[in-house]
């Protein structure tokens, strides 16, 4: 069934309440571990429903048809929320907290820091299972959770922002500059990992 705008509305009514109860949960988790532990492990959170343009673009690029059986079954980022977090190590933590919550079902994961894609882009992937009350029948809604540091976050904007610059294929140069850059962030993020180590070690022993 083709993708109208009325159609695609009707069928992401369940991805927005999937999108609130994701939302509200995963800071009621953040939160109680930042106050228990005293320590503050995410910056910012960010999140949104893809638009109708959006994911017809991605069912193209995959070479599926743009129907509604094919948007259900291949977008998984209908629903997406973002957690940047100040430094690497915060990331992980982020990660084993979602993993470990007993509302949300693992679906996939996909590590593109410790195996970044060959665009250069950096972060972690989780495709979590919501469960959503609809009719008294509870239904799973898939949803993508991105988590990153900051200086991932920064190259990723950019890297979209040039993305939208060309029209057509992006040059190999500018693709290869890309890479570099994001390589410099990694290891930007690593040393401001041992800062924060050697810091909080020095702390400690006052």
């Amino acid at each position: 069934m083709k993708i109208t705008d009325e159609l695609y509305n009707e069928v992401m009514l369940k991805y927005g309440f999937a999108l609130n109860v994701l939302e509200t949960n995963i800071k009621i988790m953040l939160n109680e571990y930042e106050y228990k532990n005293k320590n503050n492990i995410v910056d910012h959170i960010k999140v949104r429903l893809k638009s109708k343009d959006s994911a017809c673009k991605k069912l193209q690029k995959k070479g599926y048809d743009t129907n509604i059986d094919n948007l259900v079954i291949h977008v998984h980022d209908l629903v997406g929320l973002r957690i940047v977090c100040p430094f690497l190590s915060d990331v992980y933590t982020v990660v084993n907290i979602i993993k470990n919550s007993k509302l949300f079902s693992i679906k996939d994961e996909k590590d593109y820091i410790a195996n970044p894609k060959d665009t250069g882009y950096i972060s972690y992937h989780l495709i979590v299972l919501v469960p959503i009350p609809i009719q008294d029948v509870i239904e799973y809604v898939e949803a993508e959770i991105q988590i990153r540091t900051m200086a991932m976050d920064f190259w990723a904007s950019l890297d979209h922002k040039l993305q939208y610059k060309f029209i057509g294929e992006i040059p190999n140069d500018v693709k290869n500059e890309m890479q570099k850059c994001s390589m410099d962030i990694k290891i930007v993020d690593a040393k401001m990992q041992a800062l924060k180590e050697f810091i909080t070690e020095h702390a400690n022993e006052k």
